[in-house]
């Protein structure tokens, strides 16, 4: 996939012809600087490697070793997105020290790097502020590419670093990273309570979104990532329901109908939730008006049709139906009309629509169950994971990456992907069943 960006600095000419980046013709020259184009993989083969050291302390004490940590943190976003290679090394770079930068720099490019983050972090009672400071370290001019600044609560370092990772994959790609993000999933053994935690997108610092003791299912982020879709059994029956994990806001109360309520999934624009109930008899798709409160139904068939999932646009919806016998994936137009089916020769559940609108990825069972993904017209199916059972798959909102549950461990587990199959990485550990992830856009 090619990827552009156009900087305030480029990056000169002479990165792209490093060994390992692919040979790139040289755009034409700007005013203000020149466009760069960098060829990366899906498998991540060609990365570009770059240098964080310790992040700078300016200001305050950092008792808490923060500035190794933003370092570390923020290193393992780069890494954990495909595109970039961490070039290791100790200690940080002092501020307002050209000479010292440049030596650094220097050092750093000769074991490989390519750019270089200086952070400088400021630390004030319960405030803390970075400034990241991106330079191209392939000449010896260093020159800076960008600079940014956060401010947070100190107590949110790690979301700190996370958004600095997402900046650099910003100057180099044209779109931000995913570090600040997160993971909704249950938690809990079969037969048994189940509760709605949420984590990191790496899977740190699990938080709790239910504590009542019941039933939770299938959470899904809304597009502004402020609240979670779910069913639970509280009441006895599988209800729809919607939490803030954000905000001290009392749930809300989504399809309470007699039968099934289930499956939700959040339009694009956040309006309308689409959803399975089976109030009239037979299980069908519904689309439920989040204003006000009107409900509309868009499949009649005798099969049974559920697990909604939105196109990036609005104007389609995926869904599973067994009306010719077996569970396969199908596509109708957001009104109901024009009923397409696009996987065959199979069992396939779970659909999950690709923020780029290029593939739908499901889960389909063959003895075992494992992840597969299909382009929206229905060719090139292509399996993506094997070993254990591997279900309910979730894009990452740049669409590069997908995270699943898997039992390969010996019991259910969270797992990440890039949207190839390669780079596997288990986001929970331990001895907690962990199940139905859903990855949430990024962050306001």
């Amino acid at each position: 996939m090619t990827v552009r960006r156009s900087l305030v600095v480029a990056l000169v000419v002479s990165l792209l012809a490093l060994p390992g980046l692919p040979p790139v013709a040289p755009p034409p020259a700007r005013a203000q600087g020149v466009d760069v184009f960098l060829n990366v993989t899906g498998g991540g083969s060609r990365k570009l490697n770059i240098a964080i050291p310790e992040f700078t302390v300016v200001a305050g004490n950092d008792v808490a070793g923060a500035g190794k940590q933003l370092a570390s943190v923020a290193g393992a976003d780069l890494t954990f997105s495909g595109l970039f290679s961490v070039v290791a090394g100790t200690g940080s770079i002092p501020a307002n020290n050209p000479e010292l930068l440049r030596q650094s720099w220097a050092e750093f490019a000769a074991a490989g790097a390519h750019a270089g983050v200086h952070g400088l972090l400021a630390l004030r009672g319960e405030r803390a502020e970075i400034e990241m400071r991106l330079y191209d370290i392939t000449t010896p001019a260093h020159r800076l590419i960008a600079t940014r600044k956060f401010e947070m609560p100190a107590a949110q370092m790690r979301r700190l670093a996370h958004k600095v990772a997402d900046e650099v994959v910003l100057q180099f790609t044209g779109e931000p990273g995913i570090a600040d993000t997160k993971i909704a999933y249950v938690v809990g053994p079969a037969g048994a309570a189940k509760e709605i935690v949420m984590a990191d997108y790496d899977g740190a610092g699990a938080a709790p979104v239910t504590r009542n003791g019941s039933i939770n299912l299938m959470p899904v982020w809304s597009p502004d990532a402020r609240s979670l879709a779910f069913t639970s059994f509280r009441q006895g029956y599988p209800d729809l329901y919607r939490a803030f994990p954000f905000e001290r806001r009392p749930e809300q109360t989504l399809a309470a109908f007699i039968g099934i309520n289930s499956s939700p999934s959040f339009s694009p624009d956040g309006k309308s939730l689409a959803m399975t109930l089976s109030k009239d008899g037979n299980p069908e798709i519904y689309v439920l008006s989040l204003a006000s409160g009107t409900m509309r139904r868009l499949t009649r068939h005798a099969g049974i049709d559920t697990e909604p999932t939105w196109s990036p646009n609005g104007r389609e919806i995926a869904f599973v139906s067994d009306r010719g016998g077996v569970p396969h994936i199908f596509v109708m137009d957001a009104e109901g009309a024009n009923v397409r089916q696009i996987t065959s020769g199979g069992f396939h559940t779970q659909p999950r629509w690709s923020p780029r609108g290029d593939m739908i990825a499901y889960t389909q069972r063959a003895g075992t169950h494992d992840i597969w993904v299909v382009d929206v017209d229905g060719s090139n199916p292509r399996r993506l994971t094997s070993g254990g059972d591997n279900q309910g798959p979730t894009w990452a909102p740049n669409g590069r990456h997908l995270a699943f549950q898997s039992s390969r461990s010996g019991r259910w587990q969270i797992y990440a992907m890039l949207a190839d199959g390669n780079a596997l990485t288990a986001l929970t550990r331990g001895s907690a069943e962990n199940t139905s992830p859903s990855w949430s856009p990024r962050l306001p």
